[in-house]
Order: structure tokens, then C-alpha cells, then sequence
């Protein structure tokens, strides 16, 4: 019979125990300012030929139609006594809803690496990227 050691099984409970305690220290600090914003990605041209069979004749006509492309976006600022991070959250549809929090209340956040995790008033989290980072200005 094979002994199993008690390390083996303690060691990664105890690790995934540890990251999610780290998973779930949420920073709490103000909402500054928030917008939406389009940025254009580009654009696509599709083509619709349409065949005719009249009298015997044959015609083609072919046309040609531009769509401008768009990702959309919500950005917010968020200030710690620290720092102020600028984040955008992308919507990827037309009827998706950007993180719920009030403009100038407390927001809870995580940071990890260039990536910050918002938990709304909803407590959905919403994944944002850091576009800019700074040292919070005290007047």
C-alpha cells in the first residue's frame, strides 16, 4: 500500500487558499469621471452582384457597399490616494452595459498587471485594461 504524504495534499490546498484571498482584496477609492468612447477600427466593403437573364442578354451589376467599423468602449477614471488610473471596459454589443457605478462614489477594484477588475454596484465584475497610470496630483 502507497502512503501518500500529507504535504502533497496541504501544500496546494493552502496555495489555492492563499490566491484566492489575494483574488478577492479589493482596493476601494472614488469614481472621477466616465465616458463613453468610439474608436474607429477601420472599415469593411462588402460586394453584391446581382446576375440578369433578359431577351437572351446577360447583365451583371455589381455593387459595392462600406461599412465603418467601431469598437466601443467605456472609460473611467478612478483616483486612490496614490494613484489615478484611466481603464476602458469594451462593449462588445450594442446592448452591453458598462460597469453600474455612480459617478463620484466608491468603486472596488483589483489591480493585476495592466488589467483592473471592477465589482460594480451589481457586484459583477467587469474587466477593464489600464491605459494610463499616474501619481495621484494632492492639491
Amino acid at each position: 500500500m502507497r502512503r501518500i504524504r500529507l504535504t502533497s495534499i496541504l501544500l496546494p490546498a493552502l496555495l489555492l487558499t492563499t490566491t484566492l484571498a489575494l483574488a478577492n482584496s479589493f482596493y476601494f477609492s472614488n469614481l472621477t469621471t466616465t465616458e463613453k468612447q468610439e474608436v474607429p477600427t477601420g472599415s469593411t466593403t462588402t460586394y453584391n452582384t446581382d446576375a440578369n437573364a433578359k431577351d437572351g442578354k446577360y447583365s451583371r451589376n455589381t455593387t459595392a457597399h462600406t461599412t465603418d467599423n467601431t469598437d466601443t468602449y467605456q472609460v473611467f477614471t478612478i483616483e486612490t490616494p496614490t494613484k489615478t488610473y484611466i481603464v476602458r471596459e469594451k462593449l462588445n454589443f450594442p446592448w452591453s452595459k458598462p460597469a453600474n457605478i455612480a459617478l463620484g462614489e466608491e468603486v472596488k477594484f483589483i489591480v493585476q498587471g495592466n488589467r483592473l477588475t471592477i465589482l460594480d454596484d451589481d457586484q459583477k465584475q467587469h474587466k477593464t485594461s489600464i491605459v494610463k497610470a499616474s501619481v495621484t496630483q494632492h492639491h
